[in-house]
């Protein structure tokens, strides 16, 4: 994986499966943030269809969130869909997220990362201050990954046998990116620096390789009462492209892209299946190596240096809240 000719003609010649007609999903909650639109939107229908019980949206923008909800409930009456605001560039949002899944929700079994951004230039984040792809891709779902884990530990606990599920929404992207801020001091701190953020797609796809660095360390100091691996969804036609003006993106998405409904089977896939995907890679809904930078000694020591920056980057952000109470 992660030439670009491989890339293509996967996508030319795999066809996203969704979810067999026998699974159910009866009693169970699933928590998706993003889950408005796109990719996150189809996958929160597929899992209703599959009598999922409740769904929670995190949304940004909760008129928007409404609408999602009344679209999902056209097709399955019978689920409880919720949709919560829920800001990544705002730390205060984003705890009082998961303060209110903590106290509301009697069970959480899966929760779907989907939330995320591409953007081409560098912005930086009016409410935090770091640049925008870090801050929502990587930073935003990082503490998220943790606040969360109350909840889905909690679950099986109450409900033994079955473990929940934490699926991070990464992409193939990450293979191509020379990461050169890893050797920094602070490695979070150099990606914020204007003059370093690259061109094109480069600071996009090196948010998605800190999800894969990330989710790796996050699986390593879990129990196994909680599985958490990542999916790439391959390129989809989504509201993710809405910024990106590169010249013939349009045609090329035409040819090569799969739909949103197409992505969301492939976060339903692995938020779902594959039992035994412990800090695993899922592409093309199946365990793949990720790529192999991720896999060396050198990805190691930059997994472990980022888990290391960016918790204390949180524990700056939430002094009162202990961040690795739930066995992390």
């Amino acid at each position: 994986m992660g030439g670009m000719v491989g890339f293509l003609y996967r996508q030319l010649t795999f066809a996203p499966k969704p979810l067999p007609a026998d699974i159910s999903l009866l009693g169970k909650t699933v928590l998706i943030t993003g889950g408005n639109a796109g990719l996150g939107l189809e996958a929160a229908k597929e899992m209703a269809a599959h009598n999922i019980s409740r769904i929670i949206l995190g949304v940004r923008n909760l008129s928007k969130g409404e609408a999602a909800k009344a679209e999902i409930l056209t097709q399955s009456p019978n689920c409880d869909v919720l949709a919560w605001e829920l800001d990544q560039e705002s730390f205060p949002s984003m705890q009082a997220f998961a303060e209110r899944a903590a106290v509301e929700l009697d069970r959480l079994d899966i929760v779907i990362l989907c939330a995320g951004v591409k953007l081409l230039e560098f912005i930086k984040s009016k409410s935090t201050g770091h640049e925008m792809n870090v801050q929502v891709n990587h930073i935003g779902t990082a503490l998220l990954s943790l606040l969360l884990l109350d909840p889905l530990q909690r679950t099986p606990k109450a409900d033994p046998g079955q473990p929940t599920r934490l699926t991070v929404v990464t992409s193939e992207v990450h293979f191509w990116t020379e990461f050169e801020q890893k050797d920094a001091p602070n490695t979070l701190a150099r990606l914020d620096e204007p003059s370093l953020f690259g061109k094109g797609m480069d600071r996009y796809n090196t948010s998605k390789l800190l999800n894969v660095l990330w989710l790796r360390e996050l699986s390593s100091r879990v129990g196994p009462e909680l599985i958490v691996n990542g999916v790439n969804p391959g390129l989809c036609a989504s509201t993710l492209h809405r910024s990106d003006t590169t010249p013939g993106i349009k045609s090329f998405n035409r040819i090569f892209a799969w739909t949103s409904v197409q992505g969301g089977h492939n976060l339903v896939d692995a938020a779902v299946q594959h039992s035994e995907a412990q800090g695993a890679y899922l592409s093309e809904q199946g365990i793949k190596n990720p790529s192999p930078f991720v896999i060396s000694a050198q990805g190691k020591q930059a997994q472990t240096k980022l888990w290391n920056e960016t918790v204390a980057l949180l524990q700056e952000q939430l002094p009162g809240v202990n961040l690795l109470k739930n066995h992390v």
